[in-house]
């Protein structure tokens, strides 16, 4: 999508600068009405620019916010299975503890390194966004395999 928008950019580019104004009359012309006709050229092609510029836009918008919004569900049950999680470590008795607290430390660093590259997903420029995307959905992936894991060794 965003090679289409940049050479939909570069070529209405390239049609500007073949419109503007030379000094002398060209062959054929009739001075002051072939040069309105080339300021008139040259204001449609830049609209064509900003037109298309605005739709690249538009859709990398709309990309962007369609990864977020199928990330937000993921990244909320991950929340809530790690305190869910949190609330079973604190009932275990104190032999148990130690080994699934080591555990749940780990789960909460990957949680707030979900969480860091949620946020930078919702801000992406048009060149990020989507390996954000793809990093946070491998990072929520990891998490809740971690979360399943030791879930399995926490009694109850």
């Amino acid at each position: 999508m965003n090679r289409i928008a940049w050479l939909s950019v570069l070529g209405a580019t390239m049609i500007c600068a073949g419109c503007e104004e030379k000094s002398g009359t060209p062959e054929g012309a009739t001075g002051a009405g072939a040069g309105s006709a080339l300021a008139g050229a040259a204001q449609k092609a830049a609209g064509a620019v900003e037109g298309a510029k605005d739709k690249a836009a538009e859709a990398f918008t709309k990309l962007r916010g369609d990864a977020v919004a199928a990330l937000e569900p993921r990244m909320a049950d991950a929340r809530e299975q790690v305190s869910k999680l949190k609330s079973k470590v604190a009932d275990l008795p104190a032999a148990v503890k130690p080994t699934v607290e080591s555990g749940l430390k780990e789960i909460e660093k990957q949680l707030g390194t979900a969480e860091v590259q949620f946020d930078k997903l919702k801000t992406a420029g048009a060149d990020a966004w989507e390996s954000l995307s793809k990093e946070l959905g491998d990072t929520i992936d990891k998490l809740v395999s971690s979360i399943r894991d030791l879930s399995a060794k926490v009694p109850g």
